[in-house]
Formats: structure tokens, C-alpha cells, sequence
């Protein structure tokens, strides 16, 4: 048994096949979903156990930073992550043995989002419990529970507003400016780069695990839904909207279009994602849906140099 971690760059033909094998209809396991992150200084890394030259284990992630500033994130930014195994019996001790490995290859930081729970036993890991809001939309009469979130999708159909696919050649620049006010208003510094966007843009023409859903009222921005379709769930990832045309209900009618195309898709779940603990008007927005709390633990490991800064 030997255990590797390997960049993106060094894989070899064989190795791909066998990760894209392993980790299935994933887009958070996807080489295209990891190569994004190169835009905001990140490198995909695939840690693999194999055994009689076979993987039969593997952990993806993308690393930032350099030398003993290393950080791991599995996945970044609100995404999950899975220990993938094949139905092998020893399939315990491989996530062991790759765990142990992963912790000891001396990370500044490193954090493991265990969504579907596929890590048994994690020694040396601290713990931290995480949360997020899923919305059960499989029933073909599915609506949100709450009456006044009903007539407000109403009224968002009333006014008779178009929600469509994102375009990059139509509304790139449209997207940023709303990207840029939207964070202005929310005290805050753009997370991710205009880089970012247009790759991410680019691959959603080819993958349409990406769903990234564009609304305009009279040749004006009014929101950006960035969505992901991961296995049995579509994550509901960043909104970015203009306040001025709240009237029109346009964030409640494009959630509840992407619950439906859900339902259309054989998706069970969509995914609010988490609140911070200092939002408790989101918070009880989402349970307007009929969320319910789903938890799921996060290992994480921290070096000295990484307590401190």
C-alpha cells in the first residue's frame, strides 16, 4: 500500500481515470470544479492510497499558499468534501492510513467538510460542527410551507420578470458591477477575483452541474444566483442582487424555479447553505422554506504557526 499526494500536473493518464471513477458524479471531486481555485491562487491536489497499483482511497482538495504557509481545503469556500473508497474490506484502514498521512504532511491549516460523513475515525483532528439548511423539494406538490413566501413567488410571476442561463458575452460586465455593489453594500471586500467569474463562467458551458441563473427588469441587473449540483442536493452558492428592485421578488421566484428543476432532475435537496450566527432574518427566511438543519462535522488541524495567525 502507498500513499501519494499528487498535483493536478503530475497525474498520469491512468491515476485520472481512476479518481474520476472513484469519485463519481461529484462536482466538488470534479479536476474542473478543483482547477477553478488556480484563478485565487489555489492548486488542486488529489491525496490517493493505492494497493497492488490501483487507487483504492482518495481525498481531493485544493491547497493555497506556499512551503510552511501550506493550507488545505476540502473543499473550499462552503463546498464538501469525501474520503471516496471503492467496496474494497479493508476500506477502514485506507482512510486511516490516509488520514494520518494527510495530517502529518505538516499543513499551516487544513480543514476536511465531512457532508456525507465518510470519515470513521480521525486521530489528531480537532472537531468542529457545521450546519447547513436543506430544503426537501422531491414531492411533485412542493411548495414553500409559509403563506406570505407563496404570494410573494406570485407576485415576482405578476410582474412578469425573466429569469434565464447566464451569459458571459451578454452579462459579464452587467454580473460585476452588481457583484461590486452588492459586497459594497454588505461592508465587505469582494471573496473572489473577476478571474474567478470568467473561468467559472467558461466552465459552465460544458458542465451543467453548474447552474448559474440571471435576472434583469428593464435592461437593469437585478440578481445572480450561482448554484451547484452536487450528487443528491443543488447548493445554493452565492446571490448577488440590487436591493433597488426588492419589489419585484426576483430571489424568491428564481429559488423556487431551481426547486422545480430540481424536482425535474431527480434532485432531492436544495441547499440554503449555512447562516451566520449573526443573521437571524436569513436564518428564518430559510426556514420560510421548510428547511431543516443538516449537520455534518469538519476535521481540521492547525501547526503552531497556524494558531497564530
Amino acid at each position: 500500500m502507498q500513499i501519494n499526494r499528487i498535483t493536478f500536473q503530475d497525474i498520469s493518464e491512468k491515476q485520472l481515470i481512476s479518481i474520476e471513477s472513484l469519485s463519481g458524479d461529484s462536482f466538488f471531486a470534479s479536476v474542473g470544479f478543483l482547477n477553478l481555485w488556480e484563478t485565487m491562487g489555489g492548486e488542486a491536489v488529489f491525496w490517493i492510497v493505492e494497493d497492488n497499483d490501483k487507487i483504492v482511497a482518495l481525498l481531493p482538495a485544493v491547497e493555497f499558499g506556499k512551503g510552511k504557509l501550506k493550507r488545505l481545503q476540502a473543499g473550499p469556500d462552503g463546498c464538501y468534501s469525501s474520503v471516496f473508497t471503492n467496496e474494497n474490506v479493508q476500506v477502514d484502514k485506507y482512510k486511516r492510513e490516509l488520514l494520518q498521512a494527510v495530517v502529518s504532511y505538516g499543513y499551516e491549516k487544513l480543514f476536511i467538510y465531512d457532508y456525507y460523513d465518510s470519515i470513521i475515525e480521525a486521530d489528531r483532528y480537532d472537531v468542529l460542527q457545521c450546519q447547513t439548511t436543506l430544503v426537501d423539494v422531491s414531492s411533485l406538490n412542493w411548495q414553500p410551507p409559509d403563506k406570505k413566501l407563496q404570494s410573494e413567488i406570485r407576485k415576482s410571476e405578476r410582474e412578469n420578470i425573466v429569469v434565464e442561463k447566464f451569459d458571459k458575452e451578454k452579462h459579464c460586465s452587467s454580473f460585476l458591477e452588481l457583484m461590486y455593489q452588492t459586497e459594497k453594500r454588505h461592508n465587505r471586500k469582494p471573496k473572489y477575483n473577476e478571474s474567478f467569474f470568467s473561468a467559472l463562467a467558461e466552465l459552465a458551458e460544458t458542465d451543467n452541474r453548474i447552474i448559474w441563473n440571471w435576472c434583469e427588469h428593464e435592461g437593469e441587473a437585478v440578481s445572480s444566483h450561482i448554484n451547484f449540483k452536487e450528487q443528491n442536493q443543488i447548493l445554493n452558492w452565492q446571490v448577488y442582487f440590487d436591493k433597488q428592485f426588492s419589489f419585484l421578488k426576483a430571489n424568491q421566484k428564481m429559488l423556487f424555479d431551481l426547486a422545480k428543476s430540481a424536482q425535474e432532475n431527480n434532485v432531492q435537496y436544495l441547499n440554503l447553505g449555512a447562516s451566520p450566527i449573526d443573521t437571524p432574518t436569513l436564518s428564518e427566511y430559510k426556514k420560510k422554506w421548510g428547511g431543516i438543519t443538516k449537520e455534518y462535522i469538519c476535521y481540521y488541524k492547525k501547526s503552531l504557526l497556524g494558531k497564530i495567525f
